[in-house]
């Protein structure tokens, strides 16, 4: 019997071409992609289609979260053998998350693919990983949110959508936390990484825990640390965001001396103001260096997983009324750096 796969079409590159140098949506571009597949790999699979938003992914507002959650929701796991998403690469990292953390529990094989360029494009690498991502429902016995994304020439590798990281700014290429993907597809097999901080297929087999509630607050501001990085610069008394998510140096440091660039004041001027203050990530094995000590209770620390899982946990916590850290606690679908 035919495996059945629904393909949930939102548009994105994968779902556009380029006209005198411009990119835009084609409605053509859904069919192309399927026909490619069959091309490739002939028709031993059964698609069963949705398009429920159409749209270029830097575009993505809640409207168009809800309406592909949705899509996904009224998907009965009797019904198909697992889920492709196609999706834009532009917001595709934080929208991974956020289906990782709303979606994780629903018993299927769920797969976000884009493309860096269109298809009639000869550097595009769609069909690559919407086929990675066919195989992957196929043969890798995982339910959950994955992501399913190929670099260069290399093949396509699957990410845990809860482990993967804001793409390279020049090259468009996508990593898992540690540069460690969960697995790759070569030659139509899956290869899972046996890596000790990564769960294997048993683990996998049985899905995320309970996930969260789907509404999300946009009132969330992230700051990345930097050199001489000027905190007076923000100015809350106008308007002041939920919560601050502070990204800080890999060695889990930001600035705490002088005034502008001192953090710990930032923080208590954002206590002051009812706005929490979460870093973003924090290696709970690793020293603390002295500049980070002493930082005031108020800040919240999120241990052993990216910022990029953080932020979108803060975003839902908010979203569901609840305080910034709720979430930060919890291993959803396996983002947090584990040993298992």
């Amino acid at each position: 019997m035919k495996k059945v796969i629904k393909v949930i079409f939102t548009g994105g590159t994968i779902g556009s071409r380029a006209v005198d140098g411009t990119v835009d949506l084609d409605g053509g571009a859904n069919r192309k992609l399927l026909d490619m597949y069959s091309a490739l790999c002939g028709d031993g699979i059964s698609f069963v289609c949705d398009e429920p938003v159409s749209m270029l992914s830097e575009n993505v507002h809640e409207e168009q979260l809800a309406a592909i959650y949705a899509a996904v929701k009224a998907t009965s796991p009797h019904d198909v053998d697992g889920i492709i998403i196609t999706h834009g690469t532009d917001s595709m990292c934080i929208n991974a998350h956020y289906f990782s953390l709303t979606l994780c529990d629903m018993g299927l094989p769920i797969v976000l693919v884009s493309s860096l360029y269109p298809l009639d494009d000869d550097r595009q690498n769609g069909l690559k990983n919407f086929a990675a991502a066919v195989d992957f429902i196929e043969k890798g016995g995982a339910k959950g949110v994955f992501v399913s994304f190929a670099n260069g020439n290399g093949p396509a590798e699957i990410h845990l959508a809860g482990r993967l990281m804001f793409c390279d700014q020049m090259t468009g290429w996508y990593r898992s936390v540690l540069g460690q993907s969960l697995a790759k597809v070569v030659g139509g097999e899956v290869i899972y990484n046996p890596s000790p901080v990564l769960p294997g297929r048993e683990l996998l087999a049985t899905g995320g825990q309970k996930s969260v509630a789907p509404e999300i607050c946009r009132d969330v501001m992230l700051i990345t640390a930097r050199s001489l990085l000027n905190f007076s610069l923000y100015d809350f008394d106008r308007r002041a965001p939920r919560a601050v998510i502070l990204e800080p140096y890999h060695s889990d440091t930001v600035c705490t001396s002088g005034r502008n660039l001192n953090f710990k004041q930032f923080a208590s001027y954002c206590k002051e103001r009812g706005v929490e203050v979460v870093i973003a990530s924090v290696d709970s094995r690793s020293n603390v260096y002295a500049s980070a000590v002493g930082l005031p209770e108020s800040v919240i620390c999120a241990y052993d997983e990216c910022t990029e899982s953080a932020l979108t946990k803060v975003m839902c916590a908010l979203g569901a009324n609840l305080s910034a850290g709720a979430y930060l606690k919890d291993n959803i679908f396996f983002e947090k750096i584990r040993r298992y």
